[in-house]
C-alpha cells in the first residue's frame, strides 16, 4: 500500500467526502433510511471529470425510475414473495434495455427494486417516492460539487489519456524490440490507456452539451488511437519487417507535436 497519491487523487477524496456530507445534510424524509440515498448518490456522482459525472447522474436517475416503477407495480399486483422479486427484476431490466439505457442502468434499478420488495413492501410507493426525491437531491449535490469544487473537465482528462497512450505504446514497443513475445502486462496497460481516451472523448462531448466548450485536437486524438491499436496488433502477431521501426517513427512524431 502506498500513500503517494497525485493531486487529482487527493482532490477526488476531498470532493467525494464533501458531496456525501452535503447530501446527508440536505436529505428529505427525516429518517436515515432516506438520508443514505442522498449521501451515497452524491458521492457516486462525483467522478474523474464533469463529463463522467453527468453520465453517472443520468444513470442513477434512470435506474431509480426503472426500479421504482417495477417494484411498485409488482408489489401492488402480487405482494412481497419470490414471484414478485423475480418479476420486478425482469421488468426493471426490460425497462432499462427497452429504452436503450443499458445494463449499467438496469443494475442500479435492480438494487432499488429488490430493496423495496424485501424491506419496504408495506409502503412501497411512499418509500420509492422518498428514495427518488433523495436520489435527485444527491444528483444535484454531486453535480454541484463537481462543477464548483475543483472542477476537472473532460478536455484535461483527454490530454492525460492521450499522453498515457503514447507512453504505454512506447513501453510495449521497447519490449517488442527486445524480442519479448506477448508481454501481456504491457498489452493490458496500452489497452486500458486506449479505453481511457475513448471514455474521455465521450465525457468531453457530454460537457459540450452543457455549453462548456474547449478546443480538442481531433486529428491528434485519432492518430493516438490508431497508433495504440496498431501497436497492439503488432504485439498480438509476429511483427513484419520494419513495422516496429515505422510505429516508433509515428510515435516519435506524434510525441514531438504534443511537446510543442
Amino acid at each position: 500500500m502506498t500513500w503517494n497519491l497525485s493531486g487529482a487523487q487527493w482532490r477526488y477524496c476531498a470532493k467525494v467526502g464533501i458531496a456525501a456530507a452535503l447530501g446527508y445534510l440536505i436529505t428529505q424524509g427525516r429518517l436515515n433510511q432516506y438520508a443514505i440515498y442522498s449521501a451515497f448518490t452524491a458521492a457516486l456522482v462525483v467522478g474523474t471529470s464533469v463529463g463522467e459525472d453527468l453520465a453517472t447522474s443520468g444513470n442513477r436517475v434512470k435506474g431509480t425510475i426503472a426500479g421504482m416503477l417495477a417494484a411498485v407495480v409488482t408489489t401492488e399486483l402480487f405482494g412481497p414473495n419470490f414471484l414478485s422479486v423475480g418479476l420486478s427484476v425482469m421488468l426493471t431490466a426490460l425497462i432499462a434495455l427497452g429504452f436503450g439505457w443499458g445494463i449499467a442502468v438496469a443494475r442500479i434499478g435492480v438494487t432499488i427494486g429488490i430493496i423495496t420488495l424485501a424491506v419496504h413492501d408495506a409502503n412501497a410507493a411512499y418509500y420509492d417516492i422518498m428514495r427518488a426525491v433523495n436520489t435527485l437531491i444527491g444528483v444535484v449535490v454531486g453535480l454541484g460539487v463537481s462543477f464548483f469544487v475543483w472542477p476537472v473537465h473532460g478536455h484535461d482528462e483527454l490530454n492525460k489519456a492521450v499522453t498515457s497512450t503514447l507512453h504505454a505504446a512506447r513501453l510495449l514497443l521497447n519490449a517488442l524490440d527486445r524480442g519479448e513475445k506477448r508481454p501481456k502486462a504491457l498489452e493490458g496497460r496500452l489497452h486500458d490507456a486506449i479505453a481511457a481516451v475513448v471514455k474521455a472523448v465521450r465525457d468531453t462531448q457530454r460537457e459540450e452539451k452543457t455549453g462548456h466548450r474547449q478546443p480538442v485536437d481531433v486529428p491528434r486524438v485519432i492518430e493516438a488511437l490508431r497508433l495504440g491499436m496498431d501497436t497492439l496488433s503488432a504485439a498480438l502477431a509476429e511483427p513484419e519487417a520494419g513495422s516496429l521501426q515505422s510505429l516508433r517513427g509515428r510515435l516519435d512524431h506524434l510525441a514531438s507535436t504534443i511537446a510543442k
